[in-house]
């Protein structure tokens, strides 16, 4: 009994240890940061300003940006970068072409763009801040900081679905309200003057508005080049969210892509006006766009309020996780199905595997039952293994505690 005690307390000794060490060193929470005895005498008040003795480091955040304009920061901050200049020339363009071309799509499409630039501010800062080696305040590191990011940023969809839909809504009442004008008296004429009167800022009907300025079709290059110019953001954006397994890169990735949509319904509004000037298809299109953000931003949402309450990961990666120790317990026969006989003897079964997702990692738990002659040094070396099996399977573990439990034979 004694030896088991001094096992499992030695074993969790050596386990923090190698935690800590894995949290300096995992690919999420350091990036080119470097613990050293020179840091002894700086201190920190907060998560986003820091005093040090050393005077280079006044000028470490400015030089950081200087990098990722140079092309040398991280991938997360160039996609991003990329992202926000596109973004700030696509409002520029669009709002000034829906001014001065009188197409009403095109304005609301350069609103959106507008959100979208919130939005590549929030996971750049996201985004960086989550890469921040643990410090005193955060001793578990600012990954989670990502998931704020992807809950802000899909707050910010669902805004923006929101707001395109009430515009469409009653650009939708004001069509309604001039085809009931021109309509005859009778039953449809009755129909749409009930549905029209439903919106509060629609004109009576005796006082429709009518429309004065005339579309300028050419508009429709201008929402082509944004069709184009956010579909392609959006695939590379997500190609490096995917190799990052970013969760803040991805949901940047799905904003770059509902604006895409947005530009999509401002293309053929603006063409169809043009073909065909009586038919609402302007706000029909903006409503459906509404809908599609909505379900993409609630659907982003429902994922980062997961990971910050601490929800288990998916059981498909669980059993991926399960199935990567399988090495440890069975013999490979011939035939390819696994036997009962442990392959090794120091590993009996594993028990209660559990995981979360912490920003862009994987934080990995599980119960090991051993035999109770097993020495703590091969207790290490277990460890050691199955930290390394963990991270052949996912290479987002970063972070992998085991406890032992001796089993009497």
């Amino acid at each position: 009994m004694l030896q088991q005690r001094s096992n499992s307390s030695t074993s969790k000794s050596d386990d923090d240890a190698r935690s800590t060490e894995q949290s300096a060193h995992s690919p999420g929470c350091n990036h080119g940061h470097k613990h050293s005895s020179d840091h002894s005498h700086s201190h920190s008040h907060s998560i986003f300003h820091s005093h040090s003795h050393d005077n280079h480091d006044h000028t470490h955040g400015a030089e950081q940006i200087v990098h990722v304009l140079e092309g040398k920061g991280d991938r997360g901050s160039r996609i991003t970068l990329l992202g926000l200049l596109v973004n700030v020339v696509l409002t520029g363009t669009k709002g000034i072409a829906g001014w001065y071309m009188h197409s009403a799509s095109l304005l609301a499409d350069a609103g959106h763009s507008l959100s979208d630039l919130l939005g590549d501010f929030v996971t750049l800062f996201c985004w960086k801040l989550s890469r921040k080696p643990p410090s005193g305040l955060y001793p578990y590191g600012f990954a989670k900081f990502e998931t704020l990011g992807t809950t802000t940023v899909s707050i910010l969809l669902i805004g923006g679905a929101l707001g395109i839909g009430v515009h469409s809504y009653h650009l939708l009442m004001e069509a309604l309200s001039v085809t009931v004008s021109t309509l005859p008296p009778g039953p449809l004429h009755d129909i749409l003057q009930q549905i029209a009167s439903v919106g509060h800022h629609v004109p009576s009907i005796g006082h429709a508005h009518t429309h004065v300025d005339v579309l300028d079709p050419n508009a429709a290059w201008f929402a082509a080049a944004s069709v184009l110019s956010k579909e392609w953001l959006y695939r590379i954006t997500k190609k490096v969210a995917d190799e990052e397994h970013s969760p803040v890169l991805y949901a940047n990735a799905v904003h770059h892509r509902s604006d895409a949509y947005s530009s999509v319904v401002a293309l053929f509004a603006i063409l169809g006006s043009s073909v065909f000037p009586a038919l609402p298809l302007d706000p029909l299109g903006g409503l459906l766009v509404s809908f599609v953000i909505l379900r993409q931003g609630v659907g982003l949402f429902g994922g980062a309020f997961a990971e910050l309450t601490d929800a288990g990961i998916s059981k498909s990666s669980r059993d991926e996780l399960v199935h990567a120790l399988d090495p440890l317990l069975h013999h490979g026969a011939t035939n390819g199905d696994a036997t009962t006989v442990p392959k090794d003897t120091r590993v009996l079964a594993i028990k209660e595997l559990r995981a979360r997702r912490v920003g862009s990692l994987m934080h990995v738990d599980l119960i090991v039952e051993v035999p109770h002659t097993v020495t703590v040094l091969a207790t290490s070396e277990l460890e050691e293994e199955i930290t390394r099996l963990l991270r052949d399977a996912r290479k987002e573990v970063s972070e992998v505690r085991v406890r032992f439990h001796p089993v009497v034979m």
